[in-house]
C-alpha cells in the first residue's frame, strides 16, 4: 500500500454533512405596514442628510421661490430647516404632503413622459418623515394663518393654525432615530456638511433667481444673492477667481440647448469635482456627456485632468426620461447621440475660437491675496513670486546682447519712425545663451523648421519679394528651448517643442482627414519581433495604418515587417515608433474608437518628428515657426495638453519695475 494512503472501513468513516437549520413553513402573504414600507422606501431616497436637502430644496423651487434658507446643525444629525418663499399649501392638504404617493405634480400617466418639475414621486416626504421627527409649517399668501403639521412614527397629526410668513418651513430632526443601523454608517459631521454644501450648490447653480443662504452650527456659510447673470451666480458659488478664467458656451441644434461655461485649459483640475450637468435644471450624472465634455478638450488638457465646465441643457421633456432612479440623478435619452453631439460641438467650437494662452499672474512678493488664492492645488495660470520674476528677467536681459532701440531678431523689420524710403533694419543673427552641444548640421531629427511646417511653393525670386513672416517681428532663443517673442501688449514665452508637436499634429491631421498619407517605400524593411498579444492589438489598427501610410506584413511567425512610412515622417525611426505604439495600445486597451486610434497615432508621430528641446535654430527657422503658429487650431496647447505659450503683459511688467 502507497504510503500515505488512507482506507475507509465504514460508511461511518465518511465525513457527514451538517444537518440543516429547520426551516418554517411558508408565511402567509400579507400587506406591510405602512411604517415599513415607508422606512424601505426611506432606503432608496433617503440616503445620508444631503438627500434629505435635495429633495427639500426641489420641493421649494417647484414651489415658486425666490429665497431659500437652509440651517443645519451637526452635519444634519439634529436638524435640517429649510425655508421658503414660494407659494405655501393650503391647510386642507397640508397632511397629505407626508402621506405616500401623494403629489401636486402629476396627476396621469401622460405627465410621467412630460416631467416638468423638480420632484414628482410624492414619497420624499413620507419617506423622510418615517425616519425622523418632521415639522412643516406652511401657509399661502392669502390666507390669515398658517398650519402646522407633525409627524411622529409615521403618524401625521391633525393640522394646527398657528403664526407664520408666506411660505413652508420643514424641519427634520433626530434623521436616522428609528433606523441606528443606517445613523451608525454616517460619517463625520465636516464630512456630511460637505455633501450637504454639494447639494446646495447642484441647486443654486441653475437657479440664480433664488437667494440661497446656508449655515452650519450657527455659523453662515454661503450666501448667494439672487441674480439675473448666470455668470455671476457660478462665480460666487464656485470661486470669484474662476471669473475671468471662464468662456460662455450657447448653442442650439435639432432641438437640444447647450449653455453655460467652460474653464480655459490652464483652468484644468485633478478631479471632476468642478463638472456640473444640467438638464432642465435637474442636476444629473451621465458618462456619456461627461465623456463628451472630456473629448472636447482632447489635446488641451493633460490626459488624467478634468476640465472645469457648468453644462445646462434643455431639451423637450418628452424626449428623456428621468423616472430610471429614485434619487432622479440619472436619466435615460431616447436618442443618446443627439445630446453628445451637441454637448461636444459646443464646448469644441467655443474652445477653438478662444484665444487659450494662459497668462502669467505676478503677485506682491510674499503672497498672494487672499481673494485670488487658487482653491486646489495645481489650478489656475501660472503664478510668478514677484521677486523671483525680477531676478530672472535681470539675468535674461544680463546675459542677452546688448540689443540696439528697436532691433528686430533675426528678420528684417522697418525701423521704428524711419522715413518711408529708409531700407529695412537687419538684425545680427543671436546666439544662444548656452551654445548647443552639437551643430544643427549634426541633427538628424531636424531638418529645417521653415521647411517642414509649411513647404513654400517655388517661385522666381527675382521678380517675386519673399513674404514677410507673420506674427511677433522681435524674437529670441534662449536655453535652446524656449522661444521669447514680443507681442502688441508684451511677451510671450514659447516651448519650441510643445509648439512644433501641435502644428505637426494638425498638419498631419489635416491630411489624412483629406485623403491618406502618402507612405515611402523602405529599401530596406524594418523587421522588429512581435509578442501574441502584439499581434492582435496590430490586426485592429493596420487598416487606420494604411491610411497613414504605414504598410506592415508578417515576416516570420514571430517578426513583422515595416514595408513603408510616411515620407512626411521620414525624420522617424520607423521601427522605434511602431514598437512604442503597439506598446501603448496595449496599456490603452482593445475598446478604443477609430477617432481615438488617430488621435494616438498622431500624438505619437507628431511628438516624435518635432524639434526638441536643446536644439539651435536659426532665425528663418524660429520666424517660420512662429509664423505657422497663429495658422494652426488649439496652437495654445500640445497634443498631449501641455501649454506652448505663456503671456506676460506690459502692464504686469511696469509693475514690477515699478513704472506703475
Amino acid at each position: 500500500m502507497a504510503a500515505g494512503s488512507v482506507i475507509i472501513n465504514s460508511m461511518s468513516e465518511l465525513p457527514s454533512k451538517q444537518p440543516r437549520p429547520d426551516v418554517s413553513p411558508r408565511r402567509a402573504i400579507h400587506l406591510l405596514p405602512e411604517a415599513l414600507i415607508n422606512k424601505i422606501a426611506a432606503g432608496e431616497v433617503v440616503e445620508r442628510p444631503a438627500s434629505v436637502v435635495k429633495e427639500l430644496l426641489e420641493n421649494a423651487i417647484d414651489a415658486g421661490a425666490t429665497r431659500l434658507t437652509v440651517t443645519i446643525e451637526e452635519g444634519g444629525r439634529t436638524l435640517i430647516r429649510i425655508s421658503d418663499n414660494g407659494c405655501g399649501i393650503p391647510a386642507a392638504e397640508a397632511p397629505l404632503a407626508f402621506a405616500q404617493h401623494a403629489t401636486s405634480k402629476i396627476a396621469s400617466t401622460e405627465d410621467l413622459f412630460a416631467i416638468a418639475t423638480m420632484g414628482f414621486r410624492g414619497e420624499a416626504l413620507a419617506s423622510i418623515a418615517s425616519v425622523s421627527h418632521a415639522t412643516m409649517v406652511t401657509r399661502q399668501a392669502a390666507d390669515p394663518t398658517g398650519t402646522r403639521v407633525e409627524v411622529r412614527e409615521s403618524v401625521i397629526t391633525p393640522p394646527v393654525p398657528c403664526a407664520a410668513p408666506p411660505g413652508t418651513t420643514i424641519e427634520v430632526r433626530d434623521l436616522f432615530y428609528s433606523v441606528p443601523a443606517r445613523r451608525k454608517f454616517l460619517r463625520t459631521d465636516a464630512t456630511e456638511f460637505g455633501h450637504i454644501h454639494e447639494m446646495v450648490l447642484r441647486s443654486a447653480l441653475p437657479n440664480p433667481q433664488v437667494a440661497i443662504s446656508l449655515s452650519h452650527n450657527g455659523r453662515n456659510v454661503l450666501e448667494l444673492p439672487a441674480t439675473a447673470d448666470p455668470m455671476f451666480r457660478v462665480s460666487e458659488a464656485l470661486g470669484r477667481e474662476l471669473h475671468a478664467e471662464l468662456l460662455p458656451v450657447d448653442l442650439c441644434e435639432r432641438g437640444i440647448s447647450v449653455q453655460g461655461f467652460v474653464g480655459q485649459p490652464a483652468l484644468a483640475r485633478a478631479t471632476a469635482k468642478y463638472q456640473y450637468l444640467f438638464l432642465n435644471g435637474r442636476y444629473i450624472r451621465d458618462r456619456a456627456l461627461f465623456h463628451a465634455i472630456k473629448e472636447a478638450y482632447r489635446g488641451l488638457i493633460e490626459p488624467a485632468s478634468q476640465p472645469v465646465a457648468i453644462i445646462f441643457l434643455n431639451m423637450d421633456p418628452m424626449s428623456f426620461d428621468v423616472n430610471v432612479h429614485p434619487q432622479k440623478t440619472e436619466v435615460r435619452f431616447r436618442d443618446a447621440n443627439g445630446p453628445y453631439r451637441t454637448v461636444l460641438a459646443a464646448i469644441r467650437e467655443r474652445l477653438l475660437s478662444s484665444d487659450l494662452t494662459p497668462q502669467i499672474k505676478i503677485i506682491p512678493a510674499g503672497g498672494m491675496p487672499a481673494a485670488a488664492a487658487p482653491t486646489e492645488s495645481g489650478a489656475g495660470n501660472p503664478v510668478v513670486d514677484a521677486s523671483e520674476t525680477r531676478r530672472v528677467l535681470a539675468d535674461f536681459f544680463r546675459q542677452s546682447p546688448a540689443p540696439q532701440p528697436h532691433l528686430a531678431f533675426g528678420v528684417e523689420a522697418p525701423a521704428r519712425n524711419a522715413p518711408p524710403d529708409a531700407g529695412p533694419v537687419v538684425a545680427p543673427n543671436v546666439q544662444p545663451l548656452n551654445p548647443p552641444a552639437r551643430r544643427v548640421d549634426d541633427l538628424t531629427v531636424v531638418q529645417s523648421v521653415a521647411a517642414q511646417v509649411r513647404p513654400m511653393p517655388e517661385t522666381d525670386s527675382a521678380a517675386t519679394p519673399a513674404p514677410t513672416p507673420a506674427g511677433p517681428q522681435n524674437f529670441v532663443q534662449i536655453h535652446n528651448a524656449y522661444l521669447v517673442a514680443q507681442t502688441d501688449d508684451g511677451l510671450v514665452i514659447i516651448d519650441q517643442h510643445a509648439l512644433h508637436e501641435r502644428i505637426m499634429y494638425e498638419e498631419l491631421y489635416t491630411r489624412v482627414t483629406r485623403q491618406p498619407l502618402e507612405g515611402q517605400r523602405l529599401l530596406i524593411p524594418e523587421v522588429l519581433p512581435i509578442t501574441p498579444r502584439q499581434q492582435a492589438v496590430l490586426e485592429t489598427v493596420k487598416p487606420l495604418l494604411l491610411e497613414l501610410g504605414i504598410e506592415i506584413t508578417d515576416f516570420d511567425a514571430q517578426s513583422i515587417a515595416v514595408q513603408s512610412f510616411p515620407s512626411l515622417l521620414s525624420k522617424v525611426a520607423p521601427r522605434e515608433f511602431v514598437r512604442d505604439l503597439l506598446d501603448n495600445l496595449l496599456e490603452m486597451g482593445n475598446k478604443l474608437s477609430r477617432e481615438q486610434l488617430l488621435h494616438e497615432v498622431l500624438d505619437m508621430a507628431s511628438c516624435k518628428a518635432a524639434i526638441k528641446a536643446g536644439y539651435h535654430l536659426t532665425a528663418d527657422q524660429i520666424a517660420a515657426l512662429l509664423a505657422k503658429k497663429d495658422q494652426v487650431e488649439r496652437s495654445s496647447n500640445c497634443p498631449h495638453g501641455r501649454p506652448t505659450t505663456l503671456r506676460l503683459t506690459l502692464n504686469d511688467l511696469e509693475k514690477q519695475f515699478k513704472r506703475k
